[in-house]
């Protein structure tokens, strides 16, 4: 209410308590003349603030841009006193975040009250998105940003790349990392596709680009007719919040096993065998390890022999083969495969080449290695601390490339 309308509504009450010199009467004609007053003066104000909404009922102010996933203030009761929400907390204060979770875009699954593992990866994910220490606790600060009225919601999905579209193969590695909401197109479960006769697939959520998929069956079956059998993917497609997760897990692994370790020592240690996120062959789906169920050797077994001297002919590479680690930034990895297409898999066998090599030696200057790409990273650098480190000795089960 403005000044002017508030000051002629006190007008109205003081005539209605003051009768004066003309007795109560007067005093009820000159409240009543008031009144009126008052009231025209209302419709005069309403007026003028409809003069400020455009033909939609929205204000200018309202109608500023905001920083995309940003939703309207929330519907949601904050509580009334903070208390620290993780896993296993119960109570009003755990139904109203995951209200207000749901509300912002994020799945805490049923607002029921009960702080479970659904919450707690919500929780992580908002607070990923509003630059806050992941660790999927609901702290002051996380409720804080969490009840505001600009609190983000979860990125808009990314659309998927053809990772098989361009004339040569796509680049993926510490110098060309593809982005956070990077998908491929074409994804399928494994399982829909692959024999369990023919390969067991580990994972039964395993998803790789159809393409290399159906390449790699047909790969197999030649090598059933040749008498080599019991192959196992244990990895293909993975997406950067599962290769963040790798890492980290690799990370905690490394300092539990060495007390007294920093943790850019451990992290330099993972990352011997663990790809940063965003540089993993994975996030393609084109890449799978391959390797014998029930067994955590691969190198010197049949079916790797086999692989080496026969993969290049159906389209596949070893990626990170031995005595390259140097140019391709991994250890070797011999279970490790590509699908990079028949011609250029026969060319880089032909020439001895990984692929840095070979889109060095071939692939136009013009052209782009990987797309629509964030800036390179800086590799982690040894430190003192590292000094007389050796590399270590690895599995199929260790590396996650």
């Amino acid at each position: 209410m403005r000044k002017g309308t508030a000051g002629m509504l006190a007008a109205c009450l003081a005539l209605a308590a003051f009768p004066g010199n003309n007795g109560r009467a007067e005093s009820e004609r000159q409240a009543e003349a008031a009144a009126y007053a008052f009231g025209a003066s209302l419709m005069e104000e309403a007026a003028e603030e409809s003069s400020l909404f455009d033909e939609t009922g929205e204000s200018p102010d309202s109608a500023a841009e905001t920083e995309p996933g940003a939703v309207p203030a929330s519907a949601v009761t904050p509580p009334e006193a903070f208390r620290l929400l993780q896993k296993g907390s119960k109570g009003d204060d755990v139904r109203a975040l995951q209200l207000r979770l749901q509300e912002l875009g994020y799945d805490p699954g049923t607002p029921d009250g009960i702080y479970g593992s659904g919450t707690k990866e919500a929780v992580k994910a908002f607070q990923k998105r509003n630059s806050l220490s992941a660790d999927g606790i609901a702290g002051q600060q996380t409720q804080d940003r969490l009840y505001a009225a600009d609190a983000l919601g979860p990125m808009a999905p990314a659309e998927s790349t053809d990772v098989l579209a361009g004339e040569w193969p796509m680049l993926t590695n510490l110098e060309y990392p593809v982005g956070e909401g990077f998908v491929p197109a074409d994804l399928v479960l494994m399982t829909e596709l692959c024999d369990p006769g023919l390969i067991k697939i580990k994972y039964p959520e395993t998803q790789a680009v159809r393409t290399a998929v159906e390449a790699l069956v047909t790969m197999l079956e030649a090598a059933r007719a040749d008498g080599i059998t019991k192959w196992q993917c244990s990895a293909a497609y993975r997406s950067y919040a599962a290769q963040e997760k790798l890492l980290n897990n690799r990370i905690n692994s490394y300092l539990k096993r060495n007390e007294g370790w920093s943790r850019g020592r451990a992290r330099r240690a993972a990352l011997r065998t663990v790809a940063e996120p965003g540089a993993s062959e994975h996030h393609l789906g084109l890449a799978f390890d391959v390797n014998v169920p029930g067994t955590s050797a691969f190198i010197g077994t049949k079916q790797c022999t086999w692989l080496h001297a026969n993969c290049w002919e159906y389209g596949f590479i070893v990626r990170y083969p031995e005595g390259k680690q140097d140019i391709t930034g991994f250890t070797p990895e011999a279970w490790h495969i590509r699908y990079v297409g028949r011609e250029h898999a026969m060319k880089m066998w032909e020439e001895d080449l990984c692929l840095e090599e070979y889109l060095a030696q071939y692939q136009p200057a013009e052209a782009e290695p990987a797309g629509d790409q964030p800036a390179p990273k800086e590799p982690d650098q040894p430190g003192a601390e590292d000094e007389g480190e050796t590399e270590p000795e690895m599995t199929w089960e260790e590396a996650d490339g």
